[in-house]
């Protein structure tokens, strides 16, 4: 008996249409995922409010204050009072013979010629100025002269720092070593010549003489 063979359908091919179809949805699933992700990873291109904004070329500005070098500077005090009528007393604190006289010497030719050569109680060190109420600007100007920093002047002080020292002194000058370098190179030798004895300028005088102190 012969057996009958059922032909066989033939197998269905996809067609075209049906091959986009899946292509479309893939690709509208990869956009949508690709959105979350952003979403999820940092808000890149989107405002908070889900609003889309503009990615464009930043400009970064810097902004850059260049350092100010602020340096203050401490005025002089003005002299006030004339030279001349500034009572000067100058004590040889140096232990140099001539040393005080030589002193008012040069401080007269710089206008001081109210000026008292003396002896300080003691020797000193360097140097040292003092000035009275209201002579400051002038004591500044004498520190400048002996090469003394004008913020090391002082007050005078109750107790004497120069041997016979007037009540009316404006100015007390008492010389320590260094002094006689800068009496030299001024034009006096600091030392005594004529054995004489200590040189008061009075306050109407013009000129001093050289003392032996």
């Amino acid at each position: 008996m012969a057996s009958t063979q059922r032909p066989r359908n033939p197998r269905r091919q996809p067609s075209n249409s049906d091959a986009a179809s899946r292509g479309l949805i893939l690709i509208v699933v990869a956009i949508a995922l690709g959105a979350i992700l952003l979403w999820k990873g940092g808000l890149v291109g989107f405002d908070p409010d889900g609003s889309s904004v503009d990615i464009g070329e930043g400009s970064a500005t810097t902004e850059t204050t260049a350092p100010t070098d602020e340096t203050t500077t401490t005025a002089a005090p003005d002299v006030t009072v004339a030279p001349a009528q500034v009572k000067v007393v100058v004590a040889n604190g140096a232990g140099v013979s001539g040393l005080a006289g030589a002193s008012a010497d040069y401080l007269a030719t710089q206008g001081y010629t109210n000026s008292v050569a003396t002896d300080a109680p003691a020797q000193v060190p360097t140097t040292k100025v003092y000035a009275a109420e209201g002579f400051e600007g002038n004591a500044t100007v004498i520190a400048g002269l002996f090469k003394v920093d004008p913020a090391t002047i002082e007050p005078i002080p109750p107790e004497p720092v120069a041997g016979d020292q007037p009540a009316d002194a404006g100015v007390i000058l008492v010389l320590g070593p260094d002094a006689e370098a800068t009496v030299a190179e001024a034009g006096g030798d600091g030392t005594d010549t004529t054995g004489g004895t200590d040189t008061t300028v009075a306050d109407t005088s013009t000129t001093s003489t050289t003392s032996g102190t």
